[in-house]
């Protein structure tokens, strides 16, 4: 691995831990009974996770333009490397959940009693806010997982659309890219197919698996729905992550021949 590639296996991993962090909101949310602030901090989550995606494509595109300049036999690794950042990344996510959770909380309080954004901001901004941060640092309690398999009536479907959605981000740009190796005469057009496929990846994602753990959290909040039950499915969602990324593994080399195929149809 040369320099580049550890600076791009570091920013996947970073925005893999951004993503998975936003179910930490979800749950600060929750407690706090101010679903919409949370849902604003979530989407702050996302655009933070996608605006670093701006910064990995264009990186990634002159990766694979000088391999193929340089006339090198089409190899995965590279892209396999960073699928492999991508699971770190979410699994460290997913253990900061607690942590994060905590810290959210107090922001959720500190906004009640001064609503200001900027406020919120430039005190999230403070070094000394960050030691106070790390020494909320928290462990997955391993009673939550006793929790999640006594749970009945879990929604699976939603955590197998999740493997799925999670997937096809994850891999989307790479599968886009390496197909520029397969066909590099029609690199530019498979290049841009990525954008088709997060498109169907957010879909999923956002217009089937995010409603229902939305109407969730309504749930909980109205009582309808208990904390524990709450807990397993978030345990579910982040599980079901990380899965999503190993099969992203899986599809990579077949979703580039597709791809190559698709840009070669159109």
């Amino acid at each position: 691995m040369d320099s580049q590639l550890y600076f791009l296996a570091a920013l996947v991993a970073l925005i893999n831990i951004v993503s998975t962090l936003s179910y930490a909101v979800r749950i600060a949310g929750v407690r706090t009974g101010r679903i919409a602030f949370a849902l604003s901090l979530f989407n702050l989550l996302v655009l933070f996770s996608r605006s670093s995606n701006a910064i990995l494509a264009p990186l990634l595109s002159k990766r694979t333009e000088e391999a193929i300049l340089s006339v090198e036999a089409p190899n995965p690794g590279d892209f396999r490397m960073l699928l492999v950042a991508a699971t770190v990344g979410t699994i460290i996510g997913a253990l900061l959940i607690p942590t994060f959770q905590r810290i959210v909380t107090r922001a959720v309080k500190r906004f009640d009693a001064r609503p200001s954004m900027t406020s919120l901001i430039l005190t999230a901004a403070n070094p000394r806010v960050w030691w106070v941060a790390a020494r909320e640092f928290t462990p997955p309690a391993t009673r939550n997982l006793t929790l999640f398999r006594s749970s009945g009536k879990l929604p699976w479907y939603v955590f197998a659309m999740n493997i799925g959605g999670t997937a096809l981000i994850t891999c989307g740009v790479f599968a886009s890219l390496y197909a520029g190796y397969l066909v590099p005469e029609l690199r530019l057009t498979a290049g841009n197919l990525s954008a088709l496929v997060n498109f169907i990846g957010t879909i999923v994602m956002f217009g089937l698996v995010d409603p229902h753990f939305s109407y969730l959290s309504d749930k909980v909040v109205s009582g309808e729905a208990s904390h524990p039950y709450f807990r397993s499915v978030v345990i579910g969602m982040a599980g079901s992550r990380v899965l999503g990324t190993i099969l992203a593994q899986a599809i990579l080399v077949p979703g580039a021949w597709v791809i190559a195929k698709v840009a070669e149809w159109i």
